[in-house]
């Protein structure tokens, strides 16, 4: 089995937390470099792990014949542009979300990928969470009758505008783009595409450049998906909620802890989390929560670069999550429900 060689292009929270750790100890990877140009995280890198070089220009990358993987934990701005450079240097490339703003473009770099035979994967983490997994076996094991609503949020409360990209008016910047990647992968994997989008987006906060607060439901056939996300959260409400005509589930709180980047003997989270059953107004059962299974993104990929998959999952779910967010957008300017074209690739 094939050690694949690795560089990661960036060393903000995404690289410092959910991309080096899981693979600077994997069997079946090797870091070779990290980018960074900020001199205390090129310090911190040096320090912590002595094995890895510490780059400063995307070229050393790029033109190094052994890099079998570029990951891109880089600002949103450069991840179309960096993503056509990797894959045309005959490298696989994982990319952080938000992808990039358009369905041309996505459509343009997966079909790259696919000439070049290059696997290509946008970060979508969340779909291993404890509480996604847990909803998963529950929808198939429980009988909710017909389904109503789902609901899913990442409330907060965040009152300040900080001098990060989320809150800076720049590319693919604000709440919708952070958060909404998420939300709108969750219900794909779950339901599948919808047939209507709605989407509102809101600047709540004093001082406020980008969005802060997003609204989005989405239609399917005598079903609803309710998304959303905002920063000034003081009563928080369930993280997830499931309707049925028999049956609903409610989970509140955030997963703790929220990524597992090991396999380990453990199946369920410690963290007191309610997480609830109910059958009727009364009879609540509670239901524990799986811990989250966050290295089965690197083990499946590794998977996937040595034996390229005729039908890549990720790929379509991937597709179909910026598709739906452009027309969300869309929905937003117009201030109507926006059709969603099944036939849209």
């Amino acid at each position: 089995m094939k050690k694949m060689v690795v560089a990661i292009i960036g060393y903000g929270m995404s690289g410092k937390y959910f991309h080096v750790p899981p693979l600077y100890t994997h069997k079946n990877y090797s870091i070779k470099y990290v980018m960074t140009t900020n001199v205390q995280r090129k310090d911190e890198l040096e320090k912590e792990y002595p094995n890895v070089q510490v780059i400063n220009d995307y070229d050393t990358a790029l033109l190094d014949e052994e890099v079998d993987l570029i990951i891109i934990a880089t600002s949103n701005d450069v991840h179309y542009s960096y993503t056509k450079l990797a894959l045309e240097h005959y490298k696989h490339v994982v990319v952080e979300k938000p992808f990039v703003e358009t369905f041309k473009e996505a459509s343009e770099l997966y079909q790259l990928a696919l000439e070049n035979k290059r696997i290509l994967r946008v970060f979508h983490n969340r779909r291993y969470d404890g509480d996604i997994v847990t909803i998963k076996e529950l929808l198939k094991t429980n009988d909710f009758g017909r389904l109503v609503s789902f609901k899913s949020r990442f409330d907060t409360y965040d009152p300040t505008v900080k001098n990060a990209w989320r809150d800076k008016d720049t590319l693919m910047a604000g709440v919708f783009y952070d958060l909404a990647p998420h939300l709108v992968h969750n219900v794909v994997e779950l339901f599948g595409l919808p047939n209507e989008v709605s989407c509102l987006l809101f600047l709540d906060r004093e001082d406020a450049l980008v969005d802060d607060h997003f609204e989005m439901t989405l239609f399917y056939k005598n079903f609803t998906c309710f998304l959303g996300a905002d920063k000034l959260t003081r009563f928080p409400g369930p993280r997830f909620e499931i309707i049925g005509t028999k049956a609903s589930y409610a989970k509140y709180g955030f997963d703790n802890p929220d990524c597992v980047h090991f396999k380990t003997n453990e199946h369920y989270q410690q963290s007191g989390l309610r997480s609830v059953f109910s059958l009727s107004h009364t009879d609540h059962h509670d239901v524990p929560l799986r811990l989250g299974t966050h290295y089965e993104f690197y083990d499946k990929l590794h998977r996937d670069m040595e034996n390229l998959p005729n039908i890549d999952e990720d790929k379509n779910f991937a597709l179909h999550v910026v598709y739906i967010m452009e027309e969300a957008l869309k929905s937003n300017e117009l201030k109507k429900i926006v059709k969603i074209n099944p036939n849209h690739r």
